[in-house]
C-alpha cells in the first residue's frame, strides 16, 4: 500500500509515538510509507535513523507536500494525527485531485473546542485508541461508522532494560529490598502527579523500616538524567529507559484526572506490575477487563484518601499483588503492536475498497 502519515505534533506524547510506532512497523511490513513532521520535532530525535519528511514552514504549503508524496497513478491512504493535521485533511479530502482515502487519529477524551472538522465528510473514517475516546465522538454526532477502534501497541523495544534493577535502584538512592512504587507521567495537572504525592504522605506518614519508595518520572522541572531526593520521594528527570525503571519498581500507579489510553500504563502490564489507576477513560477496561482476572485497583481521579487506602492495601497485600501481577503480564499480551499493525493494515485495505480503489 502507497501510505502517508502526517502529525502536526512536534512533541513525543503518547499519540505521536504510537505515529511513529504504526511508521515503523508499516515500512518493516514493506509498505510505501512517507511520514511527515513539523520542523524540529521531537520524535526525530528518538528516531534519529527513520527517513522522516519535514512539512514546511507555515500551514498553507503543507497541502503542496503532502499531496506532491501521493502517486498519481495508484491509490494512497492519508492518516492524520494531531489537531491541526486533523484540521488540514478535513479540508483537503473534499477536493481529492488524486485517489485516496482519509483518517484522523483522536486519543485523547476531551472533546475539541472546534467540532467542524470532525463533522466533515473529508475524513473518511477516525482511529481510536478506546472505546471512551469513541463516546466522546459520537456525543459531538460523529457517525458511529465512521468510528474505529484499534487500541495502542507498545513495541518491544520499549521493554528493554538498559540499566539492571540493582544499578538503576543505587542511582535513585533506593536499597534492593525496599519496595518501590513507580509513576509516569511528568507535571501536567491532568496527570495527577499532585494527587498521589498527597496520597502516598498520607498512606505512609512514617519514615521508617519498611516503608515504601515513590519514584515520580518524567518530571520536565528537572535536568535529563536528574534526580531529586525527599524522604522516600524520588523525583527524576525525562528519560528513555522506561523499561529501566519499570523492571526497577514493585507497583505502578497511574493517576491522572484524564486519559484515553496510556501507553505507560500499557508498559506497566507488559512488566507484570500490580497497578493502581483511575477510573477514566479506557484505564477500567485495562485493569478489569471483562472475563479476565483484575490487573490491581480502580479508585476515582483526585480522591486523595482512596488513593492512599489502595496504596497501603497493594503494599500490605502479598497475595493481592501476586494475583494482580500475574494478571497484568496476561493484559500487557493484548497490547502488542502485531495486534495494532494487522488492525490497521485491515482497516486501509477495507477502506480502500470500499472507495473501489482495490
Amino acid at each position: 500500500m502507497n501510505i502517508v502519515l502526517f502529525t502536526s505534533s512536534t512533541n513525543t506524547s503518547g499519540g505521536s509515538r504510537q505515529a511513529l510506532y504504526l511508521a515503523r512497523g508499516l515500512t518493516e511490513r514493506g509498505h510505501r510509507l512517507v511520514f511527515f513532521v513539523p520542523q524540529g520535532a521531537a520524535l526525530q530525535r528518538l528516531a534519529p535513523d527513520f527517513p522522516f519528511s519535514i512539512l514546511p514552514a507555515g500551514r498553507p504549503a503543507w497541502r503542496r507536500s503532502v499531496e506532491a508524496s501521493l502517486p498519481a497513478d495508484a491509490p494512497a491512504v492519508l492518516h492524520a494525527f494531531h489537531n491541526a493535521a486533523v484540521k488540514a485533511v478535513a479540508l483537503w479530502g473534499l477536493f481529492r485531485k488524486k485517489p485516496f482515502v482519509t483518517l484522523a487519529h483522536r486519543g485523547v477524551v476531551f472533546r475539541p473546542k472546534n467540532p467542524l472538522p470532525y463533522w466533515s465528510p473529508g475524513i473518511d473514517r477516525f482511529t481510536v485508541n478506546s472505546p471512551a475516546c469513541a463516546r466522546v465522538l459520537r456525543s459531538m454526532g460523529v457517525r458511529k461508522g465512521r468510528i474505529v477502534c484499534v487500541p495502542n501497541g507498545i513495541p518491544e523495544e520499549r521493554l528493554r532494560v538498559p540499566r539492571p534493577r540493582a544499578e538503576l535502584r543505587a542511582f535513585l538512592d533506593i536499597s534492593p529490598d525496599a519496595f518501590v512504587f513507580l509513576s509516569i507521567g511528568g507535571e501536567a495537572a491532568y496527570k495527577g502527579s499532585d494527587v498521589l504525592l498527597r496520597a502516598f504522605a498520607e498512606a505512609f506518614p512514617d519514615d521508617g523500616p519498611g516503608a515504601p519508595f515513590l519514584v515520580l518520572l518524567g518530571l520536565d522541572s528537572l535536568p535529563r538524567g536528574g534526580v531529586a531526593r525527599a524522604g522516600r520521594v524520588r523525583r527524576a528527570g525525562y528519560a528513555e529507559d522506561v523499561g529501566s525503571f519499570l523492571a526497577a519498581a514493585d507497583a505502578y500507579v497511574q493517576p491522572s484526572r484524564s486519559e484515553s489510553m496510556p501507553n505507560t500504563l500499557l508498559e506497566a502490564l507488559c512488566f507484570g506490575l500490580p497497578c493502581i489507576g483511575t477510573a477514566v477513560g479506557a484505564i477500567p477496561d485495562i485493569l478489569e477487563p471483562a472475563g479476565g482476572a483484575p490487573c490491581g485497583l480502580l479508585v476515582q481521579p483526585g480522591n486523595v484518601s482512596e488513593l492512599a487506602v489502595a496504596l497501603r492495601r497493594l503494599h500490605a497485600d502479598v497475595a493481592l499483588r501476586a494475583a494482580s501481577a500475574q494478571a497484568a503480564r496476561k493484559r500487557g499480551a493484548c497490547f502488542g503492536m502485531t495486534e495494532r499493525l494487522d488492525s490497521i493494515e485491515a482497516l486501509y485495505t477495507d477502506l480502500l475498497r470500499s472507495k473501489g480503489y482495490a
